[in-house]
């Protein structure tokens, strides 16, 4: 990304209604060049997490696949995360290799990668039973790893939103996971109308 380039905040929006309606609004950013190569690096980060992730996922399929979302997240951290409750996780390597990761972007990081495993098990076995294929000799479904996965920001832990001037955003920037203030450009109108709740 250019260093003139602007980046976006999406905001999620519930809509109180009879039925509730989530929607979303792009906010315009407006980083400094530092803060691009800081959010450049944070993604770089979450997505190298997310293919470690998708081949622990991947391995322990037959015993996690079965489990809900939560319950998979807190079998895949016994998995990997070192804790003092957990202190010989299987793969605690992790750990070194993505020092201080915060919990909310490994949880978010597990979640994507469930999908991802979820998504490949589903198609590998109905290209087996030949239901996904248009010929006999259809080559199978390949799994793509950490394919265009970014870090969805959870409010408190990885961003506040003081105003509507400016937000901070928690980014790695090459040691240390801080805290960096973006300005905001512009924003639209959903966050004004009173029967809307920002999530």
């Amino acid at each position: 990304m250019k260093p003139q380039e602007h980046m976006f905040y999406h905001v999620a929006m519930i809509a109180k209604k009879s039925q509730k309606i989530l929607r979303t609004d792009k906010w315009s950013l407006n980083p400094s060049a530092p803060q691009q190569l800081m959010f450049a690096e944070t993604i770089s980060v979450y997505q190298r997490a997310c293919k470690f992730l998708t081949s622990i996922l991947f391995t322990h399929w037959e015993t996690i696949g079965s489990k809900d979302t939560k319950e998979a997240v807190t079998a895949v951290e016994r998995l990997m995360h070192q804790t003092n409750k957990n202190p010989n996780p299987k793969y605690k390597i992790f750990n070194r290799v993505f020092y201080k990761l915060p919990s909310y972007y490994r949880r978010a990081a597990i979640a994507f990668s469930l999908g991802q495993v979820s998504s490949f098990v589903t198609r590998y076995r109905d290209w087996q039973c030949g239901q996904s294929r248009k010929r006999r000799d259809a080559k199978p479904p390949l799994m793509t790893i950490g394919a265009n996965c970014y870090p969805a920001l959870d409010q408190g832990q990885c961003y506040r939103l003081d105003s509507l001037e400016q937000i901070q955003i928690k980014v790695l920037n090459g040691k240390n996971w801080v805290w960096t203030t973006v300005g905001i450009v512009s924003t639209r109108n959903r966050h004004t109308i009173p029967a809307n709740k920002q999530l």
